[in-house]
């Protein structure tokens, strides 16, 4: 079972009786304040501040779930509701809703919105009714039944975690290897390779073995009692990794994903996330988000193109970035961070686009090949395109991107409920974020076993909770699913041999 950071309490305490007040005041004040505002015609600036209200209801509507977990004694950062509404509902609505109706953020495409007074509420409505019906999803009955059923026929392989530290390096320069290759070939990085490589996708998967890898360690790291010697040449890897990897990556997002791989690799190592943990936690996050988007940033504008190039343009590429970033004041760089990170957590914004001219644009999407993305790529993603060389690639971003935002050379976020709103309508919103909620229970129920989970589990349960992509589409969520859990499988065998043999032999490495 997940760590639990709470016992199931069986009333209000004192205390938290005085938070509910003071909460219940700030939430009066702040209510107060923009009735006055808006009575006043203080805001007449902000032409987006109506959606205020709209964004809190929806932050209530993702915190209701969290906080039925906590009440129960389950609430964990491992489970799927709760990781997703940490890591994307409520940074990308909440954050983002508030970034953008107090004017912070200020896209382009916002032109693009017919009718934004209606459309941006509506918008709001459709992301709760798809949480929500994914919360539900989760909370039915079939999928913990089901997945407490696969559980019991899943065998145990529990070693100790020091018999895993030995297999853990190998899987993770197996996996520094094969993202090296994806970056000669072009398939790693701020680059598109300019040929079309059949064989792409299996090399993009084969770079997973470095996350997994990395996962692994941490969670050794985190299940050792006291810091050693090799404990410390462990994370000083696994730190390096990290930041070559960011670097080369040259993506605004590659902090947050780190963070979280060390953060469930905390969790599933037994350890509890106290205060002084949180806020360490909190802190380091915040710096690191927004050194990722100046580092970002900067390194988009000096590369110029997503064209491939060879490794030593794309290494000068990275030094004159970063000497870029170090002309820059430490003023101007926050700044720009700061900026840069408001619009990018805007997605309310996006998906409003998506809502106010799906239906003006679904004649059109045949020619892009986007129609009925979801059916085609669920229906087709089993055959390899080694053997189906022509197989159409329906969820297209670029496609995407050009059709409703003019872009093609880049990509915007669509998210589930906007890919199931342009193929199905309103009705398949609810519907479609269901069926992904029952098969996330699954899987949680399956791998995350009551008390200590198993390593092994926790590794592939780490990776097909974190292969969701609440920013994509819809259509490429099941499949992706299966690849990467194929991956992941070989990855854990790799590591279970390994470490079943040192286990015995107790010849593993004492960290």
């Amino acid at each position: 079972m997940a760590v639990n950071f709470a016992q199931n309490p069986t009333g209000l305490a004192p205390n938290k009786m005085v938070l509910t007040a003071v909460a219940l005041m700030t939430v009066a004040l702040v209510v107060g304040f923009f009735l006055v505002g808006v009575l006043s015609d203080a805001f007449d600036s902000f032409p987006y501040l109506f959606l205020l209200p709209w964004v809190i209801a929806l932050a209530a509507v993702f915190a209701t779930p969290s906080i039925f977990l906590y009440y129960r004694g389950e609430f964990s950062l491992a489970n799927p509701i709760v990781f997703a509404t940490i890591s994307y509902f409520v940074p990308a609505f909440v954050f983002g809703g508030i970034f953008l109706s107090t004017g912070y953020s200020e896209p382009y495409f916002l032109s693009y919105i017919q009718d934004a007074d209606y459309n941006l509420p509506l918008t709001i409505v459709l992301i709760g009714l798809g949480f929500i019906s994914l919360s539900i999803g989760y909370f039915v009955p079939i999928g913990n039944k089901v997945g407490e059923l696969v559980g019991r026929y899943l065998p145990s392989a529990d070693y100790s975690s020091d018999a895993f530290l030995f297999p853990g390096i190998i899987l993770l320069i197996l996996g520094v290897m094969n993202t090296i290759f994806a970056f000669g070939v072009g398939l790693f990085g701020y680059q598109v390779s300019e040929e079309t490589n059949i064989y792409a996708g299996l090399i993009y998967l084969s770079t997973l073995l470095r996350v997994q890898g990395t996962f692994l360690l941490w969670v050794v790291v985190f299940k050792q009692k006291k810091f050693t010697a090799i404990t410390g040449i462990v994370v000083a890897l696994l730190i390096a990794v990290d930041l070559s990897s960011a670097i080369f990556a040259g993506n605004r997002g590659t902090i947050l994903q780190v963070f979280f791989v060390v953060v469930l690799a905390f969790v599933f190592a037994g350890r509890k996330i106290r205060m002084k943990y949180a806020v360490v936690a909190s802190v380091l996050l915040s710096l690191g988000i927004i050194a990722g988007m100046i580092y970002g940033t900067t390194f988009r504008i000096v590369k110029g193109t997503e064209s491939q190039q060879s490794s030593g343009q794309y290494a000068d590429n990275i030094a004159k970035t970063i000497d870029e970033v170090s002309r820059r004041s430490a003023f101007d760089s926050v700044s720009m961070g700061l900026a840069m990170l408001s619009e990018r957590l805007d997605i309310v914004s996006t998906l409003a686009v998506v809502v106010s001219n799906y239906e003006q644009l679904k004649p059109y999407e045949e020619a892009y090949g986007l129609d009925n993305n979801i059916w085609t790529d669920t229906t087709t993603f089993f055959i390899p395109r080694v053997i189906w060389v022509e197989k159409p690639a329906a969820s297209d971003a670029r496609k995407y991107s050009d059709l409703y935002f003019n872009v093609s050379d880049s990509s915007f976020a669509i998210t589930p409920m906007g890919d199931l709103l342009r193929n199905y309508g309103i009705i398949g919103i609810p519907i479609g974020m269901f069926i992904l909620g029952v098969i996330l229970r699954l899987i949680y129920s399956s791998l995350v076993t009551p008390g200590e989970t198993p390593i092994w589990k926790a590794m592939l349960y780490f990776m097909l909770l974190t292969t969701v992509s609440y920013e994509g589409f819809y259509g490429t969520i099941v499949p992706t699913m299966f690849k990467v859990a194929f991956t992941a499988l070989i990855g854990v065998l790799i590591v279970v041999f390994i470490a079943r043999k040192l286990d015995r032999r107790g010849a593993q490495i004492t960290v």
